[in-house]
């Protein structure tokens, strides 16, 4: 296995002089796509109604589980990172931690997994996902993961939304009215333009 995740590695990772400009497509795509998208579900929550504010939050509680398996598979089994096993060429700066799975990765794709399996945001759902293969290839390409890494990324995204697409009537009918309190008690406290923050 080890051998088919270096040989696809070396498939994707920059030579030792790639192209400047698609270097910094690179780069932006992955630091940045994950602020984008959060930036996207922070506009969905306030313009939309009560079941795309439903699929969002299932969304995100898919996500934040995906990170917790994350970190219970990194106490489990340490990966090193391409550039701790000096092979490929790194251009993203990164700290010395388990590569498998990779976090940015299983956000954006439990979070596309679930949103797509929800009627009122199954276009957002298609879009984050792309927006994942872009990233899972940034960061491949950029020589801080490896090709396997993604796998494991795509498999607990799936597994993330599967779990929280079961718990939808629960987050809907339980969780997402406190929450909306919450938020229109918060616009109410600090007094802003309903005009920018329409009720809902």
């Amino acid at each position: 296995m080890e051998s088919w995740n270096l040989w696809l590695f070396s498939l994707v990772n920059a030579g030792a002089e790639p192209p400047a400009a698609l270097l910094v497509v690179a780069r932006w795509t992955a630091e940045w796509v994950i602020f984008a998208v959060a930036l996207g579900m922070g506009l969905g929550w306030v313009y939309g109604r009560r079941p795309f504010r439903a699929s969002l939050m299932t969304a995100a509680l898919a996500a934040g589980l995906g990170l917790a398996i994350n970190q219970a598979i990194g106490l489990l089994w340490y990966h090193p990172r391409p550039f701790e096993m000096g092979v490929g060429h790194q251009f993203l700066p990164h700290g010395l931690e388990t590569s498998f799975p990779s976090d940015h990765v299983t956000v954006l794709w439990a979070l596309a997994f679930s949103l797509a399996g929800a009627r009122a945001t199954r276009p957002w759902g298609v879009v984050v996902g792309l927006l994942g293969v872009a990233v899972a290839w940034s960061r491949v390409y950029l020589g801080v993961h490896f090709p396997f890494d993604m796998l494991g990324s795509l498999v607990v995204g799936v597994v993330s939304a599967a779990i929280l697409r079961a718990l939808t009537p629960f987050v809907a009918a339980r969780l997402l009215p406190p929450i909306e309190r919450l938020y229109e008690g918060t616009l109410r406290l600090l007094r802003l333009p309903r005009w920018l923050f329409p009720p809902r």
